[in-house]
């Protein structure tokens, strides 16, 4: 009997294409080769996964044999530190039973009125420039917005003009995701820790508990009774948090506002639906059930550009995917990007399309086609979060304006350490 190991195909494309266009390198080799790919034989295997079953493989049947220990997270470490979102075995299972409790949905549920006046404030001085006649970059407002609201709900903290100053800190951290080597990596992690740390003081120094995680994380007792995280364990929480939960939601909502300005008959769906929904009254938690084409809005957003558009896995011990072995250390990537654009799971996948996502429809999907927030025990712990500050922001636009791209402008997403717009999204704002 041979011991020889069985192999995915390895494709004949440049690899310069993957550092150049990851998602043109992604979908093409999965068009030619399959749903499993062996992208970089040496000197690290990783495989390429693209089929839903391999997917449930890796990160819910046999997800105790795949660890985070690839190169990308091992990057994101060292700035945001060992908090939950980098954690491994026991270390993190305590985390996350710390901390999901301050994600259940009674907890969020309160957070909506602070989401609605955050984003009314935004409307106000959108309100000047529409009177100008001057636009809006989407992208930065959304960043600000977001920012916002993930330090006031999530570190009950109000930034107020230190805002873009936090969010520049933020933002090179991220970049420099790209450039591990970049002399400038450690003194952005320096800098959004310092930024971190400064929250959490305030916060001691005039504490009260305002429903946020950092007081319930302040809060949080083991089960010995003594307190359940310390300072640095609190700040590599909140750093991680800080950074996974705000870009993501605010790159959720530029590209919801692109496709929306691409395709006006969704557009004037959905504000019909938020105005016999609401009327002119703001919306609240409760309104969002009434809402369901909102909800198909943001699915589909989600699908066609996921802002963590990828997930990387090492194997710990063998397994078999496809028919294929994976050898203990071999690195699994799963490119949501190109899993949601699978055409033998999704028709017409290119377009733009909410009612994919309605209740008779989605029932008829392919389990694991669809994961943004990934799947299994590590899916995104603040996935409801995310929904909640997304769908009442947009229903708070709706009422009041629309937005239209301006002319000439071409955008292409951009593969980093989330899928940006590869531009600034300027847009004109209409009554």
């Amino acid at each position: 009997m041979s011991s020889e190991k069985r192999l995915p195909p390895i494709p004949q494309h440049s690899a310069r294409e993957l550092v150049r266009n990851p998602l043109s390198y992604f979908t093409s080799i999965t068009r030619e080769y399959g749903d499993i790919v062996c992208y970089r034989p040496a000197p690290d295997p990783a495989y390429l996964l693209n089929h839903p079953d391999y997917v449930r493989q890796v990160l819910v049947d046999n997800s105790r044999n795949y660890d985070k220990t690839t190169y990308s997270n091992q990057i994101f470490k060292r700035v945001v530190g060992d908090g939950l979102i980098t954690a491994e075995g026991d270390a993190w299972r305590r985390q996350r039973r710390m901390m999901q409790p301050s994600f259940h949905h009674t907890r969020l549920q309160r957070l909506d009125q602070l989401i609605v006046q955050a984003t009314q404030d935004m409307l106000e001085a959108w309100q000047g420039q529409y009177e100008q006649g001057q636009p809006v970059d989407i992208a930065r407002a959304m960043a600000t917005l977001t920012l916002t609201v993930t330090a006031r709900a999530l570190f009950g903290v109000n930034l107020g003009e230190r805002v873009n100053t936090v969010g520049e800190i933020v933002n090179r951290s991220a970049l420099l995701f790209e450039k591990p080597n970049h002399p400038d990596l450690q003194q952005a992690a320096l800098e959004f820790r310092a930024v971190v740390e400064e929250i959490i003081r305030e916060k001691k120094h005039d504490f009260s508990d305002n429903g946020d995680l950092l007081s319930s994380l302040m809060l949080a007792r083991d089960e010995n009774g003594a307190p359940g995280m310390d300072d640095v364990q609190l700040r590599d929480q909140l750093c991680g948090l800080l950074l996974a939960g705000y870009e993501t939601t605010a790159n959720a909502l530029t590209w919801t506002w692109y496709l929306l300005s691409q395709n006006p008959g969704a557009l004037e769906r959905l504000r019909s639906e938020v105005r016999l929904a609401l009327d002119s009254r703001a919306p609240r938690y409760a309104d969002l059930e009434g809402m369901p084409y909102l909800r198909q809005v943001l699915d589909e957003s989600l699908r066609l550009y996921p802002p963590a558009w990828i997930l990387g896995r090492r194997a710990i011990g063998a397994d078999i995917i496809g028919g294929y072995d994976v050898t203990p250390g071999t690195v699994l990537a799963i490119s949501i990007y190109t899993l949601h654009r699978h055409p033998a799971f999704w028709e017409d996948p290119e377009t733009f399309d909410p009612g994919r996502f309605s209740p008779d429809r989605a029932l008829r999907q392919y389990k694991f086609s669809y994961i943004p927030f990934g799947a299994g025990p590590r899916q995104c712990i603040g996935n409801n979060f995310g929904l909640l500050e997304a769908s009442l922001i947009v229903a708070c636009v709706c009422q009041r304006f629309e937005l239209h791209l301006l002319p000439g402008i071409q955008v292409q997403p951009q593969a980093i350490f989330v899928l940006r717009p590869n531009r600034d999204l300027w847009m004109s704002v209409h009554a």
